[in-house]
């Protein structure tokens, strides 16, 4: 909890920096086989983007100026965080990294959509 304290004083700019860096760092403990680091990391990216959402006016479209960026892992766990916000905008993001065919991310991706697709998962 104390984490979440702290986020409430960041800014948007703040937060979706350490979004940014906390997403990297992700990718390199799945580049390095940490599993238990990659575990911890995806809790407090989910923190960061929980923190968004409950802004006023829902903030997680902020993470939008990270579709595009060179980091596949960036670039995917910006797009998930905004299929409730701009769905269509998402899922392009989504597809486009799956089509990218750099995995692991794009295998995600892929199952992301086929969720989305039959229902499985919807967008909060």
């Amino acid at each position: 909890m104390k984490q979440r304290k702290n986020l409430k004083s960041l800014s948007n700019a703040e937060i979706v920096n350490l979004f940014e860096q906390l997403c990297i760092e992700q990718y390199d403990a799945m580049e390095g086989d940490e599993q238990a680091r990659v575990n911890r990391l995806v809790w407090r990216i989910h923190d960061l983007e929980m923190e968004l959402k409950s802004r006023p006016g829902d903030q997680r479209y902020e993470l939008m100026r990270l579709f595009g960026h060179p980091n596949m892992q960036v670039r995917l766990s910006a797009a998930e965080a905004n299929l409730a916000v701009d769905y269509a905008s998402a899922r392009r993001e989504i597809q486009a990294i799956k089509d990218s065919q750099w995995f692991p991310q794009a295998g995600h991706a892929g199952m992301t959509l086929y969720f989305l697709d039959t229902g499985e998962s919807k967008p909060t």
